[in-house]
Order: C-alpha cells, then sequence, then structure tokens
C-alpha cells in the first residue's frame, strides 16, 4: 500500500483554504482543486509499503514523534511548483520553519532509509498542496491569480502529532485512510 507520514490541520486551517479554492475557482477546470478534508503537511513520502512492514513504519512514527515537542506552525502565503515553467501543483505555505519540524523531517528521512525507503533527493519544501494543474497552458493565469494572494493568511495551529496515512489512488481524488497517530512529546 502507498504510505506516507505526515501532520494533520485543524478544521478551521482547512476552512481558510476551503476559502481559498473558493477565490480561485475562476482558474476553471484546469486545476483539479484538493479536497480540504485531504489537505495535509507531508513529514514524509514512503511510497509502496509491503503489508508485513506497515507496523513496523508505524512503530517508527511513534518513536520519532516521542523526541519531538508539540511545535507551532503558520500557514501563509501562496505559489507553485515548479516556480518557473508550466505549474503543476498549487500551495499554501509554511513560511517559518520551526527547528523541530527540520530534525522530525531530517530524522524520519535517515529511519525510513534504514528501513529501505527511498530518501528524497530535493531540499524539504513544507507546502499544503491545495491543487493540481491539469492544464500547463494555464501557468501564466495561474501565477498572475497566485499574486493576488501572496499575503494570504490560512491561520496557526500547534502539530501535536505525526499520522501514518495510507493513500488510495480513486476516481475522485486520493483517498487518505490513518494507519496510526504518533503524538509528540508533550500532547
Amino acid at each position: 500500500m502507498r504510505c506516507f507520514v505526515a501532520i494533520e490541520l485543524p478544521d478551521d486551517v482547512r476552512a481558510c483554504l476551503a476559502d481559498l479554492q473558493r477565490q480561485m475557482a475562476g482558474l476553471g477546470r484546469g486545476v483539479r482543486w484538493t479536497r480540504p478534508e485531504s489537505i495535509h503537511l507531508t513529514v514524509k513520502f514512503l511510497g509502496e509499503v509491503p503489508d508485513a512492514q506497515v507496523a513496523e513504519v508505524c512503530e517508527a512514527a511513534r518513536r520519532i514523534a516521542r523526541k519531538y515537542p508539540v511545535f507551532d506552525l503558520a500557514v501563509a502565503g501562496t505559489g507553485c511548483f515548479p516556480p518557473r515553467g508550466p505549474a503543476r501543483v498549487i500551495w499554501a505555505g509554511i513560511p517559518q520553519l520551526p527547528q523541530p519540524l527540520i530534525d522530525c523531517q531530517r530524522e524520519c528521512e535517515d529511519v525510513y532509509a534504514g528501513m529501505g525507503f527511498e530518501k528524497e533527493n530535493r531540499a524539504y519544501r513544507p507546502h499544503l498542496t491545495v491543487g493540481r494543474v491539469n492544464d500547463p497552458g494555464l501557468s501564466n493565469r495561474i501565477r498572475e491569480t497566485l499574486r493576488q494572494f501572496e499575503h494570504f493568511s490560512g491561520g496557526d495551529f500547534a502539530a501535536g502529532e505525526l499520522v501514518v496515512f495510507q493513500s488510495e489512488l480513486r476516481r475522485g481524488g486520493s483517498l487518505y485512510t490513518p494507519l496510526a497517530r504518533a503524538p509528540l512529546n508533550g500532547s
């Protein structure tokens, strides 16, 4: 099964992101908007996990989470990936990275690499995917639209746990099912 480790968002932040999506709805069918309840902050994408290894993956998340304190995150700004050329992803940002998030993400990379999962070769760029671009011809229009939302604020929240999710690809979009919740130290 496809799995990843992430931080869930509180309902008020998801509501702000849903409002942002509504305001950008003029981009039309060229963008497939992420369902607000599915928006999350990925810490480590694992990819395919053999059934026999799922329990070990979940236990590793619990061990890692116990080492880090609860930390605050702010959701602000918008952008797209890649920054030049045809846009593929529209995101809301996490502009200030608390040290516990950076350290936790690095440890996830190391621990899961030791379990046979591929290390990410790009620098960690925390973001919240709000939409995926279906029509690369919209790239200029998307960037113009995003300039209107560069001061977007989605609120602040305390990250209190890591969640191991199963990801199932479906016709209406991915379905994310929590497999394990790993409270951070102090939550």
